[in-house]
């Protein structure tokens, strides 16, 4: 198998983002997660990490010999950084280097168009993948710091985790972006409002949005999950509690719930989330280990500078 890094096509509708997550699931299915990302990633990152953007701008693809998805990128200036997925048969080979150094140079190109400021580029890299690491090293990248940890939790048992009374969970809609706008900024960056934010939950990425709602009516907890029905896992992307709501067990009888309810409607195996080291967020690797989460990878940041 081949591509051609000279002819990538751009994203023009939600039927691309559905060919790169069916090319996902497939070689997950080969090969694992080990390289890959979930495929529940690749719309996150792309509405909701890359808010703002022209999406023909930050989201590319190649078609294989054989009229397939052979690789696909998501390219953030923002973060001076990108996700490139190619097919098993390309990693590592000509091409795969071909391929990252057009997703180098169109980072440079769109930090200068957005006015972001690119120093170097930074590509996320599992511990269990030694063969990138080498890859990438004659690349001329280096590893950095531990970046995040993958944690995977099997569903054959579930917690006892119930909410506090005058609470009830809750499958969000797009009447309920203003309340979604309220819950995210009080749980990570206030960065959204009503119209914002609506836009991400009307994108064509969106699966499930479930929340916590509380007695007052306002949203208490909230998570996003995303389903690969292929691999038959889940993703948690993200998990949030209002600053106003913490230390009361939302968080972990939420997650509960939505194992328990995928795994009835969609008859999944595992789930996974990430989450940042402890030192830099103690909280959220102490939540989901009481859901039962373990460590799988370790994820670090391999740097090249710009020189």
């Amino acid at each position: 198998m081949s591509v051609n890094p000279l002819r990538p096509l751009a994203y023009r509708n939600a039927s691309d983002l559905k060919r790169a997550q069916a090319a996902l699931m497939r070689w997950v299915s080969c090969v694992g997660h080990c390289y890959y990302l979930h495929k529940g990633d690749i719309g996150h990152r792309l509405f909701n990490g890359c808010y703002g953007y022209d999406k023909t701008d930050v989201f590319r693809y190649w078609m294989d010999d054989a009229g397939q998805v052979g690789a696909f990128a998501l390219l953030y200036p923002h973060w001076e950084s990108f996700d490139l997925q190619v097919a098993p048969s390309l990693f590592c080979s000509d091409s795969h280097a071909d391929l990252i150094r057009y997703c180098e140079d169109q980072t440079l190109r769109l930090g200068g168009k957005y006015r972001k400021t690119i120093k170097k580029w930074v590509i996320e890299v599992c511990d269990c993948d030694q063969a990138r690491q080498d890859f990438l090293a004659a690349c001329g990248y280096s590893q950095s710091k531990h970046w995040f940890t993958l944690t995977r939790r099997q569903l054959d048992s579930f917690p006892d985790a119930a909410l506090p009374p005058g609470f009830h969970f809750h499958a969000a809609s797009a009447a309920d972006v203003e309340a979604l706008a309220d819950v995210h900024n009080h749980s990570f960056t206030n960065k959204w409002n009503a119209e914002s934010y609506g836009e991400v939950f009307r994108s064509p990425h969106l699966e499930y949005e479930i929340v916590v709602v509380a007695p007052d009516g306002r949203f208490a907890a909230f998570t996003n999950v995303w389903v690969d029905a292929v691999n038959r896992s889940l993703l948690f992307e993200p998990v949030g509690t209002h600053s106003d709501y913490r230390r009361r067990g939302l968080g972990k009888a939420l997650m509960t719930y939505a194992l328990k309810r995928m795994k009835a409607e969609h008859d999944l195996v595992c789930a996974y989330v990430c989450h940042e080291p402890a030192d830099k967020n103690p909280a959220s690797g102490a939540l989901y280990a009481s859901v039962g989460f373990q460590e799988l990878h370790k994820i670090y940041e391999y740097v090249k500078p710009l020189t």
